[in-house]
């Protein structure tokens, strides 16, 4: 029998645009997929811009030229393993028997819950202020401050309000769409937008995102290519793990892959084909099934330092991020009944069995080549098979589970905690019947179903609203993905205590109170108009961060509907009028 072809013994170097047309007609063959290294060009290390268009940018299919002819490696696989995960695991030895294992989990769901924030009375701005807090907005000042002066840039230190304008306004370009930010303030009157353009001029905004900066450039990581972000990953991860609500019951997490869209120059820019993003920085992210993100790291390419060395020899460098994802949780989170759930890039039994050693529950589709010497039926005898056929097998001497059950394809599950005896029925259309017909399907395929997909969930939820200005710096869109994170996070935490709030309300309401909070009074004399046409009521009424606050001179009292005419040296910060401090009160009462 004539060996069937593999990538392998396919010339390795190509053009990017060739490799495409090549993977285009083997898809049609049936052939399992191979991976698409594009070869990055050599970029400044001093330099943190791409040579992308700043508000323009391709579609995924559509690929400028520099891409099509860029040099690209097709890397080989066989069997649909990966190039780094399935290799690399040492053999094992492997007692394998019929009889089921039964969920160590269940002593564990008894366990004291850690301590949880308390989100009840929140409102959508506070619940946001967790994550972008004090102390965010601290840090980007600080950074941002030694980063015009290491470049002598001729810009204005920004205030901490302008940078909330500026966050307000990331988040407004996210659902009010326009051809390019510039648009935000021309003076057209089919594009002006004045909601932005009487907070901040548009040469101020484009002075401040030119300076913004979270690393200080002069000690950075030359091992880490993520070293300008860094700082800002482990402060929204530590905030993210806090603000996480323990389900009732066992908690469920899935890791899974995000791709970040990127259309400039980077070494760790990757291309997934297949995916709804094709292009960009993928990141390794564990999410509760609702979509809510725990922790993460962006992937750094086959030749980025390893974290953890040991760990890609004994899982692979897929299994390892799992194993480093799960490490960064509290001890007290995985003292808990956790549960993972992985698909078949990260799925392997030395890694089923490492987690089971550390009372942490696995479950996860696993690729046949990790299987070694598994008595499970064949993959070619269960195509043949019924829908609903079943084969079992149990790993005796570390308690895994096994199943591959025939649906519309073949698909194998294993598991530490999952029954694989257990059958329910589930309903598919029969072509042949013209009608639907109930399924068996093992219990262990039902729990991979409603667990796994949260990664998937946050794309969506990010991808709904996703941020439009875009800049030429290659982290810009990790950033702009970041605070995407944060804000669905923020939504999932509000709508378990509201559960008929919308994402684009909640958005919505953050947006508007910060740029009305900014809102500056006009220049010159204060008219005579009554105060309530000069403060919003939204803030005048809404009881929230009114303090007296001293004036350099004085003022005219702003409370006209008591009649006041005081001229006091006190004002309210944020309603930004002089205000006497026995009209404080009443100002301010609805």
């Amino acid at each position: 029998m004539q060996p069937s072809r593999n990538y392998v013994n396919m010339p390795k170097k190509r053009r990017f645009g060739k490799l495409i047309d090549l993977l285009d007609e083997v898809d049609e063959s049936g052939e399992s997929p191979a991976t698409v290294f594009l070869c990055p060009p050599n970029v400044r290390e001093d330099s943190d811009a791409d040579s992308g268009d700043e508000d323009g940018g391709g579609t995924i299919d559509n690929l400028n030229r520099n891409l099509l002819q860029a040099d690209a490696e097709l890397v080989g696989q066989e069997d649909g393993s990966d190039d780094e995960a399935a290799e690399s695991v040492a053999p094992t030895s492997h007692r394998w028997g019929k009889r089921e294992v039964a969920s160590f989990l269940k002593e564990r769901e008894e366990a004291c819950p850690y301590p949880q924030v308390n989100f009840s009375n929140k409102t959508p701005v506070e619940v946001l202020s967790f994550f972008l807090d004090d102390e965010f907005y601290a840090q980007l000042l600080q950074e941002t401050r030694r980063y015009i002066q290491w470049r002598g840039k001729n810009v204005q230190e920004p205030s901490i309000a302008e940078l909330k304008a500026v966050m307000a306004i990331l988040y407004f370009s996210g659902y009010h769409n326009v051809p390019n930010r510039r648009a935000f303030w021309s003076t057209d009157p089919d594009l002006h937008v004045e909601f932005v353009s009487r907070i901040i001029s548009r040469n101020r905004f484009d002075d401040i995102l030119s300076v913004l900066h979270f690393a200080d450039n002069q000690r950075l990581d030359p091992s880490d290519k993520m070293a300008k972000l860094r700082p800002l990953f482990n402060s929204m991860q530590d905030k993210f793990l806090r603000a996480f609500q323990r389900p009732p019951s066992s908690t469920e997490l899935d890791v899974d892959e995000s791709m970040i869209p990127y259309y400039g120059r980077h070494g760790c820019k990757q291309f997934l084909r297949g995916k709804p993003i094709r292009f960009g920085f993928k990141a390794w992210c564990l999410n509760s099934p609702d979509g809510y993100l725990l922790t993460f790291e962006v992937y750094q390419g086959a030749s980025g330092t390893a974290q953890r060395p040991d760990y890609e020899a004994a899982f692979g460098k897929c299994g390892s991020a799992v194993k480093i994802l799960i490490d960064r949780m509290p001890k007290e989170m995985r003292m808990d009944a956790l549960h993972i759930f992985t698909d078949n890039l990260f799925t392997s039994l030395p890694l089923m069995m490492a987690l089971k050693e550390e009372g942490i529950g696995h479950t996860g589709t696993i690729r046949q080549n990790r299987l070694r010497g598994c008595p499970l039926s064949s993959v070619a005898a269960m195509k043949k098979a019924p829908r609903g056929d079943t084969s079992v097998a149990v790993e005796t001497k570390q308690g895994i589970n096994l199943v591959r059950w025939k649906d519309n394809s073949v698909v194998t599950v294993a598991s530490t905690v999952s029954s694989s005896r257990t059958v329910a029925e589930v309903q598919r259309w029969s072509r042949r019947e013209k009608k639907r017909i109930k399924v068996a399907q093992p219990q262990m395929i039902q729990d991979y179903n409603c667990a796994m997909g949260g990664t998937d969930r946050m794309d969506q939820n990010i991808g709904a609203y996703r941020i439009a200005i875009r800049q030429k710096k290659f982290w810009w869109c990790i950033f702009c993905w970041l605070l995407g994170a944060a804000m669905q996070n923020a939504w999932l935490l509000y709508r378990q205590h509201h559960p008929g709030e919308n994402q684009i309300n909640f958005i919505r309401a953050i947006v508007r109170y910060h740029l009305a909070e900014t809102t500056k009074p006009p220049s010159g004399r204060p008219s005579s108009a009554s105060s309530q046409h000069r403060v919003p009521a939204s803030i005048r009424y809404d009881g929230i961060n009114h303090l007296v606050v001293p004036l350099a001179k004085q003022g005219t009292c702003a409370n006209k509907e008591g009649k006041c005419k005081s001229h006091p040296k006190t004002a309210c910060r944020k309603c930004q009028v002089p205000l006497c401090v026995a009209c404080f009160v009443p100002f301010h009462a609805t």
